[in-house]
């Protein structure tokens, strides 16, 4: 008798499933999408840091001119945000970017190592693609 609950509760699993009539569901073009898409992506990220400086070389692809970079250290940020302008370049080619920065004797005292986040955004401003690099600061 149990078992005939349970295939009835599967048949009316399955009838309810798939009972969709005339109703198909389109999928939406990237043209009608009313949202700005944009990418960043990095590769051959080289980090060096010596004494309270680091310095970070690589290349960068992005469909805008420019991407962002933070530094935070334990969840808070020590760093504010700055813009890395990218030169022209054919599209979806890699440029090359550096930063170099100083870190203060504070940071430099601190058990966890300081994460710099590099990332593009999108056209609401939103961070999109974050890379976290940490910078190693023991000597």
């Amino acid at each position: 008798m149990k078992r005939w609950y349970v295939v009835i509760a599967l048949i009316v699993l399955l009838a309810g499933c798939g009972n969709r009539g005339e109703e198909v569901i389109e999928p939406i073009a990237p043209e009608e999408d009313n949202e700005t898409a944009s990418t960043v992506m990095f590769q051959e990220i080289d980090i060096t840091s010596d004494g309270e400086q680091f310095h970070i070389v690589g290349q960068a692809r992005t469909d805008a001119e420019a991407f962002f970079y933070r530094v935070e250290q334990d969840g808070e940020p020590i760093q504010e945000e700055k813009t890395i302008e990218l030169e022209e370049a054919a599209p979806g080619s890699f440029q090359d970017f550096e930063i170099m920065e100083t870190f203060s004797e504070d940071i430099l005292e601190q058990e966890e190592p300081p994460i710099v986040i590099m990332y593009g955004k999108d056209g609401d401003n939103n961070e999109i693609n974050p890379n976290y690099v940490p910078v190693d600061t023991e000597e």
